[in-house]
């Protein structure tokens, strides 16, 4: 009488690989989190808003829609908007993955 062969290593490394790939899974979607979160404290806290003659700096939740926002050079921009007045190079890169900075006029 013959004796199957039994092949109980299979299982092992079967096991091992989904173990192993479940792991492999949750770094990253760790990674990502913690990514996500740093890119969100890049963003501007503040705008500068046009009131009158004068500017006043807001926090961001507060801008309304039709709100003029000043951006002065180097600044990050807070909002959407569209340009109103003036021209500038904008650093898309977060955006459209741009290495070089983007001109921009009314």
């Amino acid at each position: 009488m013959k004796i199957p062969n039994i092949y109980f290593e299979i299982g092992a490394f079967l096991i091992m690989f989904i173990s192993l790939g479940k792991f492999l899974e949750a770094k990253a979607k760790g990674k990502t989190s913690e990514s996500i979160a740093k890119l969100m404290q890049l963003a501007p806290k503040t705008a500068r808003v046009k009131v009158g003659n004068e500017s006043k700096d807001i926090p961001i939740e507060q801008v309304k829609t039709n709100d003029v926002i000043i951006v002065r050079p180097g600044e990050k921009i807070p909002v959407d908007g569209k340009i109103i007045n003036g021209y500038s190079s904008v650093d898309e890169s977060m955006l459209t993955g741009e290495s070089l900075p983007v001109e921009k006029t009314m």
